[in-house]
């Protein structure tokens, strides 16, 4: 049986907040085609452990980056993440790679993503980066984001319909 290896939530915050204003030259950058921000937030994933997935019946079963001519639409693409992040598996499930689920706004923690819809599909991808808490309630979230680069900025000022993610870890053979 296979086991549920852990996201390093900090890792990938510390990442992050490192990119957020800038770009890593090991990547390609997006900003002129569409935008940079599920690219980013793949990054940060790789960062936090979360290994590649190159084992699909097709590209959006997979997600991975290696050069801009070897890529999936998942890795680079607001929609055809969620799709994949949320679709990839179950407890039941004998797929590699991430596993996440839709969570409500009040169980976010760092490391999390979240993204802005329209009409029912993703448009952007943020990452969480902080929690604000004033005693045991729940202020605000801080996301880090490319493609209008944003460091720890507050989530309740980000307008539109929002959907979370909440990052669960990840399984390997």
């Amino acid at each position: 049986m296979k086991k549920l290896k852990a996201y390093d939530r900090q890792a990938a915050v510390d990442y992050a907040q490192k990119w957020a204003l800038s770009r890593n030259p090991k990547y390609m950058d997006y900003e002129d085609w569409g935008g940079d921000c599920t690219n980013f937030i793949s990054q940060c994933l790789i960062a936090g452990r979360i290994p590649m997935d190159n084992i699909g019946e097709n590209v959006l079963k997979k997600w991975y980056w290696y050069n801009d001519k070897l890529r999936t639409p998942t890795w680079t693409a607001a929609e055809p993440f969620y799709k994949y992040i949320v679709g990839n598996n179950n407890k039941n499930s004998e797929n590699f790679g991430i596993y996440a689920r839709n969570a409500d706004y009040n169980e976010l923690e760092i490391g999390d993503i979240a993204q802005l819809v329209y009409e029912g599909r993703a448009y952007h991808s943020m990452i969480i980066s902080k929690v604000i808490l004033e005693g045991e309630y729940l202020i605000d979230y801080l996301e880090c984001q490319h493609t209008y680069d944003l460091l720890d900025y507050p989530l309740s000022l980000k307008e539109g319909e929002k959907r979370y993610i909440k990052i669960l870890g990840y399984y390997n053979y």
